[in-house]
């Protein structure tokens, strides 16, 4: 499997075209959430066909083994910037999704020049309560692994539309993480340091699900109205949860393709 060492650590990533951007297509990059893989992306890479599509496991979670070295949100970022370098890559359209969408949120704030566009997909904003929640699911998980996330999340964090393929999915990637690594990417949620959205200049499109308890409403609009980008765009999915690429692929991918169409 392709991996890359970035940072002391290997990256395990797939690539669509490893070659390099199809004419008049993009690169993007795709960061997941806590308890995923990069497998959380492959239901809307279908609909992006025409751009160059990097996705990969960050570190300590699925494929990208965990070693013990510490992990932050600022970490995971220079990882995604270590994995362009070693593709070389210039700059990228960022997709974050969740704990992810704090990643390409600090991205696009601290480095625009490597940025070409953010798109964060229920992205988590950092709060006293998040802390809270991500240092209690870290004790239950270094105390009992990952089964007690996986019997709850995949029915609890979903809207009403997701299909039980879906559900099953979801189960899926959360058992396949390593819970020393999953504990650490908790723990680095809770200490998330607060983000500076106005630095966000680039265009921006976030996409939020009307029933995600994960990423509120609330905290999708506070972070949509301080990014400063003349080009951003907010789309709500009808019944949908937190976990947006498999319970909604095809209007996830038709966003994500009209977006990344205008750049």
């Amino acid at each position: 499997m392709p991996t890359v060492t970035v940072n002391h650590h290997e990256i395990y990533y797939a690539d669509t075209h490893p070659a390099g951007a199809p004419a008049h297509g993009s690169t993007l990059i795709f960061i997941h959430g806590l308890g995923s893989s990069q497998n959380y992306y492959f239901p809307i890479l279908p609909h992006l066909e025409q751009h160059r599509c990097i996705t990969l496991d960050t570190y300590g979670s699925a494929r990208s083994p965990y070693t013990g070295q510490p992990v932050s949100i600022a970490s995971i970022a220079a990882d995604v910037v270590g994995v362009l370098d070693a593709l070389q890559v210039a700059h990228a359209v960022v997709v974050g999704h969740s704990m992810g969408g704090l990643v390409v949120t600090l991205l696009g704030a601290q480095y625009a020049d490597r940025v070409k566009a953010v798109v964060a997909i229920g992205p988590t904003h950092p709060s006293d309560q998040l802390a809270s929640v991500m240092t209690q699911r870290s004790a239950t998980v270094a105390n009992s692994g990952m089964e007690p996330m996986a019997n709850t999340i995949p029915s609890g964090a979903t809207g009403p539309r997701c299909s039980p393929l879906a559900q099953a999915l979801i189960r899926e990637l959360i058992l396949g993480q390593n819970p020393q690594g999953y504990a650490a990417l908790c723990r680095a949620i809770a200490t998330a340091p607060a983000i500076d959205y106005a630095a966000i200049s680039a265009p921006f499109l976030l996409i939020a699900g009307a029933e995600d308890k994960s990423a509120s409403l609330e905290g999708c609009q506070h972070i949509f109205d301080r990014v400063s980008s003349g080009h951003k765009k907010m789309e709500v999915l009808p019944q949908i949860g937190h976990w947006h690429c498999v319970e909604a692929p095809e209007e996830v991918g038709g966003l994500i393709r009209e977006f990344a169409a205008a750049l």
